[in-house]
């Protein structure tokens, strides 16, 4: 079976071949392919998964909240992408069957919601951004930056829990955001936080 790089080498020589770019320039295409496959296939093992277990929309929504989180929090990697789109469908998908478990039966409140937005804040605020060995941040002004996107990002979080009247819109967000939140705690991370 061909792999995702190997997929991706594929279509950019048959992209590239008739043009004359040089290697960066290739390896700069190869990324942007392999990086779109990725969240292809990504967003179709979480659809697969979600909807295995009927929990389509709410997992749909915390992969949102917690993937935009992630992007700016940065977090736990694990060493292969494949891994990285297995598991994170899978959980994204068992957290959606909860969040949409939780609600069916009226066992979640504001005040929990609320508890696990405080509870995320406080974990981005001490320890985002959380850089890889793979992608290091060096540079302190855009370490500070991401620190503060990701603490707006939470704020805002609140604010749409406060507004919303869709109780499995909050309750997926809120989980989505508190597992991405987990994913900067130096456990699952070598390098620790920022």
């Amino acid at each position: 079976m061909i792999s995702l790089t190997e997929m991706s080498s594929n279509l950019t020589n048959f992209i590239t071949k008739d043009l004359e770019y040089n290697e960066d320039k290739k390896e700069i295409i190869h990324y942007a392919i392999e990086t779109t496959l990725l969240s292809i296939f990504g967003t179709l093992l979480l659809i697969l998964f979600a909807f295995a277990v009927n929990a389509l929309k709410a997992a749909l929504f915390a992969a949102i909240f917690g993937v935009l989180l992630r992007r700016v929090s940065g977090g736990a990697h694990f060493n292969t992408p494949s891994k990285c789109l297995v598991i994170g469908a899978l959980l994204y998908s068992s957290i959606g069957f909860l969040a949409k478990t939780l609600v069916e039966y009226h066992l979640i409140s504001d005040y929990i919601l609320w508890l696990f937005l405080l509870l995320s804040l406080l974990i981005v605020f001490f320890l985002a951004p959380v850089d890889s060995e793979n992608k290091p941040i060096h540079s302190v002004k855009l370490r500070f930056r991401l620190k503060g996107l990701s603490i707006a990002f939470v704020l805002v979080a609140f604010f749409i829990s406060l507004i919303s009247s869709n109780l499995l819109l909050n309750v997926s967000m809120c989980m989505g955001i508190l597992y991405q939140s987990i994913t900067l705690l130096p456990i699952f991370n070598k390098r620790g936080g920022g």
